[in-house]
C-alpha cells in the first residue's frame, strides 16, 4: 500500500518513500508488540501499514504538503504528527454525535437507536495510534445519501454523522407529529422495525407540496394537489421534469434557510425522484406512495 500518493512522485522517490513505509511499519510493529515479537499475522501487519498510510494521507491533505515530505522530515515525527490529526478526527466525530443522539425522530426507528448506540462503542475501542483504518461499530441505519465506501475509520464515521445531521436538520424544519403520520402513511408495515429512511418519505411530501404550492405545516397532499401534480410532471419531456423538480428543492430549500449541504442533499434526492414519478405516470395509479394525503 502507498497512501495513492505515490503517482505524484518520481520513479526514484517512490522507490524511497515504499522503503520509508516498511521501516515505519517496523518500527509500529515493534511498539505494537511492546518489544516482545518481531513477527505478526499477516492481517494484523497489513492494518497496521493501512493505518500508517491514511495517517499520513490525512496529514499531508490537512497540512497541504506535498507526498515527497516523507522523504525530506524526520519519518517519526511525521507519524506522531500525523496521530495527531487523526485524533483531531476524532473530537471532531465526538461532537458530530453529540449532535446526532439529539435527532428528534430517533425514537421512530428501531435501525437509528441502534446504530447510534454502537457507535458510542467506537470511541472506546477506536485505536488511533495503531488501527486508524478501523471502524469498530456497528453502523446499519440508510441514510439518504450513502457514504463513500473507499472511506476508512474514523473519516468514514465522520462523514456519516455528517450526513445524518444534515438529514435530521432537514426533518427538524417539520412538524414532529405530521411527519409520524406521513411515515406511517407512506410505510404503515412498520417504519420504526424496518431498515427505513426517514428523510427519504419527508423529503418527497414537502417537494410535491412545493410543487403544488401547498401548505407544508401538515405534510399532506389533497386530491386537487394530485391533479396539479399530474399536470406538472406528465410531460415526455424527461429533461423538463427534472428542471420542475429541481426548481421546486431550490424553492423548499430557501424556504427551510438549508445551508448548503442540506440544499445539495435535497437537490440530489430531488433528482433521485425522477425513476419513481415515471412509474407512477406510467402504471396511472395515484400519488399515495410518493405524495401521500394523510388522513
Amino acid at each position: 500500500m502507498d497512501c495513492g500518493l505515490t503517482a505524484f512522485l518520481t520513479e526514484e522517490e517512490a522507490l524511497a518513500y515504499q522503503t520509508r513505509l516498511w521501516q515505519l511499519l517496523a518500527r509500529q510493529a515493534e511498539r505494537y508488540t511492546m518489544g516482545k515479537s518481531t513477527s505478526l499475522r499477516r492481517e494484523t501487519a497489513q492494518a497496521l501499514l493501512t493505518s500508517i498510510c491514511l495517517s499520513l494521507e490525512a496529514y499531508f491533505r490537512e497540512q497541504g504538503l506535498p507526498p515527497n515530505t516523507l522523504l525530506r522530515s524526520d519519518p517519526e515525527m511525521l507519524l506522531r504528527a500525523a496521530e495527531g490529526t487523526v485524533r483531531r478526527q476524532v473530537k471532531r466525530s465526538q461532537l458530530l454525535y453529540c449532535r446526532a443522539c439529539r435527532c428528534v425522530l430517533q425514537e421512530e426507528n428501531l435501525s437509528l437507536r441502534e446504530t447510534l448506540g454502537s457507535i458510542a462503542a467506537f470511541f472506546r475501542a477506536y485505536d488511533p495510534r495503531f488501527f486508524a483504518g478501523e471502524l469498530p461499530c456497528d453502523i446499519d441505519y440508510q441514510l439518504c445519501r450513502p457514504v463513500d465506501e473507499s472511506l476508512q475509520g474514523v473519516w468514514y464515521l465522520r462523514a456519516w454523522l455528517e450526513q445524518l445531521v444534515t438529514e435530521d436538520a432537514f426533518l427538524s424544519c417539520f412538524d414532529p407529529a405530521a411527519v409520524r403520520q406521513l411515515l406511517a402513511a407512506v410505510c404503515p408495515e412498520g417504519h420504526r422495525e424496518l431498515l427505513v429512511n426517514l428523510y427519504e418519505p419527508v423529503a418527497a411530501g414537502a417537494l410535491g407540496l412545493t410543487l403544488t404550492e401547498g401548505p407544508l405545516d401538515g405534510l399532506s397532499q389533497t386530491r386537487r394537489g394530485w391533479a396539479q401534480l399530474t399536470a406538472l410532471l406528465e410531460t415526455p419531456d424527461l429533461e423538463k421534469r427534472r428542471w420542475t423538480l429541481e426548481q421546486a428543492g431550490k424553492r423548499l430549500a430557501r424556504r427551510l434557510e438549508l445551508g448548503q449541504q442540506g440544499t445539495a442533499c435535497l437537490l440530489e434526492y430531488a433528482r433521485d425522484l425522477l425513476p419513481r414519478i415515471g412509474a407512477v405516470l406510467e402504471s396511472g395509479t395515484d400519488w399515495q406512495a410518493l405524495f401521500p394525503i394523510l388522513e
